[in-house]
């Protein structure tokens, strides 16, 4: 082919294939900047615009307690104390006349019992014997002097007679020897008092138990001398024993104590747990209020009688005896208080509050009156009905108008008081937020 038949196109390569490479290039460049842009964006528009969480409003939640149903009914009082065992009779048993002592009984020793009419000691008798002789020997001489007395009397009323004349009165009377009659008669009674009282010496040098009586000391042996008026034994009664009991003053009007002999007193539990064992008790009566308090001046004193307080009557295995000085719990039962409501002690608040769910299921604060209380329990007469729910739980800050719960009834009643109850346990800033 000659030169002259050649098409520019042959002679010279067109430059389309480079004008494709740039404009692949300037695409590259631009989605790579475009990406670049978007993140630069992104990362802006989150820097700038950070989540904010929105407070929700709290939802209303009620607090799960336990609760007791109450009721009224007639409930027995039982007022527990403490008290001081001391003899009901004790005696000073005292030589009523002097000598040497004899004989004593072999139960002349600390702990040792009488009975009434036991002889304690025996004083030498020896002295008062002839005393006793000596005063019947004058008796004897009074008497016949009384007798020769009157025969002399018979023979001046004979001779009175036989003058048959009227006499002054008062020589009437020297005639007729009455004078003389007299001093004889004063003579006799006097002979008879001093034998009477020579037999009562002589009697008295036997020292004996006037009452069934137990040995507390004793302060004469065999062969000492018993001085008259000396204390020569201490005795004191073992067919009941006394227990002063304290008792508050606001509870003494719930016990009985006899004003005769024709009433009786509450009945009395005695525990002595250190000597009888957990729950073993004797029981006693209350007998008497004592006139005075107790030297604090708080608390009133009760006696309190126990029968055969050595339990004298039981088998030995079985014995609870009372001990002088023992310090013991009593119960004393009590007038029944009517139509009151028992409340466990714990559910009591502050004093003289309660807490009550009310059908509403939220809390209601009642002020209550207390007509008597013990170790376990309250008894109000005021401020709670037959069918009120008592809160028996222990809940922390709780307000009136919060939002309760049972097991059984998981609900909390009315919304609003609900929220309204939950709203008022929040602190005032968390609220605050909320209004923000």
């Amino acid at each position: 082919m000659s030169q002259e038949n050649r098409t520019p196109t042959e002679d010279y390569p067109t430059s389309q294939p480079s004008s494709l490479a740039w404009i692949g290039a300037i695409v590259r460049v631009v989605v790579v900047l475009a990406a670049v842009a978007a993140a630069a964006y992104s990362s802006w528009y989150w820097l700038t615009h950070k989540p904010k969480a929105h407070r929700k409003p709290p939802e209303a939640e009620a607090t799960l307690v336990e609760v007791q149903r109450v009721e009224r009914t007639r409930q027995p009082v039982v007022i527990r104390a403490m008290g001081v065992v001391i003899p009901a009779r004790s005696i000073e048993l005292s030589a009523q006349v002097g000598g040497e002592v004899i004989s004593v009984s072999d139960k002349l020793a600390p702990g040792g019992r009488f009975a009434a009419g036991d002889v304690v000691c025996q004083v030498d008798p020896t002295d008062y014997e002839l005393a006793v002789l000596r005063s019947e020997a004058d008796l004897a001489r009074v008497q016949a002097d009384l007798k020769m007395e009157m025969g002399e009397q018979s023979v001046a009323q004979s001779e009175y007679e036989l003058f048959g004349r009227e006499i002054a009165a008062g020589s009437r009377d020297l005639l007729l020897r009455k004078p003389q009659l007299a001093k004889a008669k004063s003579a006799v009674a006097a002979a008879e008092a001093s034998l009477a009282q020579a037999r009562l010496n002589l009697s008295r040098t036997r020292v004996v138990a006037p009452f069934e009586a137990m040995v507390q000391s004793h302060r004469i042996d065999l062969g000492s001398h018993a001085a008259k008026g000396a204390s020569l034994v201490s005795l004191v009664g073992v067919e009941e024993y006394w227990i002063e009991v304290l008792v508050p003053l606001n509870k003494l009007r719930w016990i009985d104590t006899p004003r005769s002999a024709d009433e009786t007193g509450s009945v009395v539990r005695v525990y002595h747990a250190g000597a009888w064992g957990d729950g073993v008790h004797r029981d006693g009566v209350t007998t008497r209020l004592m006139a005075d308090l107790e030297p604090e001046g708080l608390l009133a004193r009760v006696l309190v009688t126990v029968s055969d307080p050595l339990d004298l009557a039981s088998d030995a295995g079985a014995s609870r005896p009372l001990l002088l000085g023992a310090y013991v719990e009593v119960e004393i039962e009590g007038h029944a208080l009517e139509n009151v409501i028992r409340v466990p002690r714990t559910s009591l608040r502050d004093g003289d509050s309660v807490w009550v769910m009310t059908d509403e299921n939220v809390l209601d604060v009642r002020k209550v009156q207390v007509l008597f209380s013990d170790k376990d329990y309250v008894y109000v007469d005021d401020g709670l009905a037959a069918g009120d729910q008592l809160v028996t739980s222990d809940l922390a800050g709780a307000v009136g108008r919060m939002a309760l719960r049972t097991a059984d009834s998981p609900g909390v009643g009315d919304g609003k008081l609900a929220a309204e109850g939950r709203s008022a346990q929040r602190p005032e800033s968390a609220r605050q937020g909320d209004k923000k």
